[in-house]
């Protein structure tokens, strides 16, 4: 059965946090588990930043958009 003991990693070092696990006599292996650090900047909801881009081309016609995007896609391609 796995149990875990809550602790903190500071460098190579284990600060417990609560009940500490019983001592062993042999060695045995553990697997530590890191918890993520929150971006600094969070990500936006999808709809967000496709809101936020709607109309970043200007306004224009739909032709002429979807000209200009396949002008940028050939010179790319190059």
């Amino acid at each position: 059965m796995l149990q875990s003991y809550p602790a903190n990693l500071l460098g190579n070092q284990v600060i417990w946090l609560g009940a500490t696990p019983p001592p062993r006599a042999q060695a045995q292996r553990v697997v530590v588990v890191l918890e993520e650090q929150p971006d600094a900047y969070p990500s936006d909801d999808l709809t967000v930043i496709l809101n936020r881009a709607r109309g970043c081309l200007g306004k224009g016609q739909r032709e002429a958009v979807l000209a200009e995007l396949s002008h940028l896609r050939n010179e790319w391609d190059v």
